[in-house]
């Protein structure tokens, strides 16, 4: 007994502090998608907005350099006054594959800071071959270790590299939601990346082969560039990245009127029906931006102050019934095209309530008495506690009726009273026969008397 009533104290204790289960629901536009895949983030909220095939397999092309960059920045404080120098290996594995470059050449010392850049913004995959085979301890594979395990770290459950800087392996892979879970995470922790990926130019610095200012890159994301036909002012960075096998894929932010999103597409076409070279990537991330920031803001879905239900109490001194409110308020985004009233509400009862449907007095305020779930489409906005608005106390006169009732139908008390009747008859019983025992012994007496 002792244990068990430990037990259902820290149930009790647990079930007090774990939070609402919530998440937010995905909602779909009303616009073609160019690409395969894409995943859309509210940064402030942390509410995943959108989604489309999001853990179908894909492979991230020059995304993988935002993995890349994250394990530099676990490995490299100083990336100003760090230097590297490029090893003969980076250039004979890149040789012949028409691999994206900045310029570096064997033997070359450049800061990390340069080849950060040079990575990010100019996709340049020697940088990114430099860094991993330094950073790595002069092994590349151990660098693709490091990557492979921070995204486990991460979340991710469909990744897995074999190259720092995205060239095809058909054992390189990713889906749109773990190449979003990493880019958030290299967003909310790494400032300096963020700070590199959303530069849209650059003059790299002096190095031993090269004088100060030997070249200008620009951002590969044409969304940065004023002077595009996909230039789109709300866009920051991060990454781009386009092989045949992986289609167009591009990671970005855009900031609005205060509001934050972090948008992932991937496997957008590289040509149309006429086999003229297409950029869709550009326009589905711009519509899918437009979409969220025209149409969705954060509003509160349930108030603590909201009657949800009512339930009966039994033995109330004042009152015959509970109201149920939420135990908080809710607030998720949500579309301005969409009313609240189309949510699907679920109230469950069923393990606070006797088998009558009511609930015993005394209830104390804030008590919790079910559960309230939203949900639309089959997919669950919110589950959050029902708890009683107001107390209600004991009736001690209903209480000492209910348990003489009780008393009175318990097995006991008809035990007792059916012995208690057995006595009596038997009394009774014993009490006639020796009446009668006494009624003849007096007879006898009586007509001895006569005779004489």
């Amino acid at each position: 007994m002792k244990k068990l009533c430990v037990f259902l104290a820290a149930m009790i204790f647990f079930a007090a502090v774990l939070p609402i289960k919530s998440k937010a629901i995905t909602f779909t536009p009303n616009f073609t998608i160019n690409s395969e895949a894409a995943v859309l983030i509210n940064l402030d909220k942390d509410i995943t907005v959108y989604e489309k095939n999001p853990t179908k397999k894909l492979y991230p092309a020059s995304l993988t350099k935002i993995m890349t960059a994250i394990i530099v920045l676990d490995n490299v404080t100083d990336l100003d006054n760090t230097t590297f120098e490029a090893p003969l290996v980076v250039f004979d594995e890149l040789y012949g594959q028409g691999a994206s470059a900045v310029g570096f050449s064997r033997g070359e010392i450049a800061t990390v800071s340069d080849l950060m850049y040079s990575m990010l913004m100019y996709s340049a995959c020697e940088s990114a071959g430099i860094l991993a085979y330094n950073v790595g301890g002069e092994s590349i594979p151990n660098f693709v270790s490091m990557m492979n395990e921070k995204a486990a770290e991460i979340g991710c459950t469909g990744t897995n590299f074999v190259n720092p800087h995205g060239l095809f392996d058909s054992e390189q892979y990713t889906n749109a939601r773990d190449m979003a879970l990493i880019a958030k995470y290299a967003v909310e922790n790494y400032p300096k990346l963020v700070e590199i990926a959303c530069t849209t130019e650059y003059t790299m610095g002096a190095t031993n082969y090269q004088a100060e200012g030997w070249a200008t890159i620009y951002h590969t994301n044409k969304m940065l560039s004023t002077g595009s036909d996909y230039y789109y002012q709300y866009a920051r960075g991060i990454k781009t990245g386009t092989l045949d096998e992986s289609g167009r894929n591009l990671v970005s932010m855009a900031r609005k009127d205060g509001n934050n999103y972090l948008l992932v597409t991937m496997g957008a076409p590289m040509y149309d029906a006429d086999g003229n070279t297409v950029n869709g990537q550009y326009e589905d991330q711009k519509n899918i931006y437009e979409w969220a920031f025209n149409n969705f803001s954060y509003e509160k879905i349930l108030s603590t102050s909201q009657e949800i239900t009512e339930l009966p109490v039994t033995l109330g001194q004042d009152s015959d019934h509970v109201l149920l409110v939420p135990a908080e308020d809710f607030y998720t985004l949500w579309p301005s095209t969409l009313d609240v009233s189309a949510l699907k509400t679920e109230i469950d009862t069923a393990n606070y309530v006797g088998e009558d449907g009511s609930v015993t007095a005394p209830i104390e305020k804030g008590q919790k008495l079910g559960t309230y779930t939203l949900s639309l489409s089959g997919e669950v906005l919110c589950t959050v506690d029902l708890i009683a608005k107001d107390g209600v106390e004991l009736s001690q006169i209903d209480y000492n009726l209910m348990k003489a009732k009780a008393f009175v139908d318990s097995f006991w008390f008809k035990l007792a009273a059916g012995v208690a009747l057995l006595l009596i008859v038997a009394y009774v019983a014993v009490y006639a026969a020796a009446a009668k025992k006494r009624r003849k012994k007096m007879k006898r007496v009586s007509g001895k008397r006569r005779r004489f």
